[in-house]
């Protein structure tokens, strides 16, 4: 019996996979993000713009991250991620 075990393993490598089904494949947009949970709904219009034209009026834990800047993976649903690209235009707004 245990010799036929290898070859169990070798045939099921083998075994065709059935392609994922088209409502289980992931969109290329991402999901649309409730930003009420962090404030950040007044800056859902910002995307595009400077991060200098609304950094003063950010939440106390908003946080701005560049794309070469680390940050801390923790979850806070009250915390507005301001991502900006290397010229500092706002790319996207998440809370966490």
């Amino acid at each position: 019996m245990r010799h036929f075990i290898p070859i169990l393993i070798l045939l099921s490598a083998c075994a065709e996979t059935s392609p994922a089904p088209e409502d289980a494949r992931l969109s290329p947009e991402a999901a649309p993000v409730d930003l009420a949970f962090c404030e950040g709904d007044a800056f859902a219009e910002s995307i595009g713009q400077p991060v200098s034209t609304i950094q003063a009026a950010l939440p106390e834990r908003a946080r701005v991250l560049g794309p070469d800047d680390i940050a801390t993976q923790d979850y806070r649903i009250d915390r507005l991620n301001v991502f900006v690209n290397g010229a500092g235009i706002i790319q996207r707004l998440t809370c966490g």
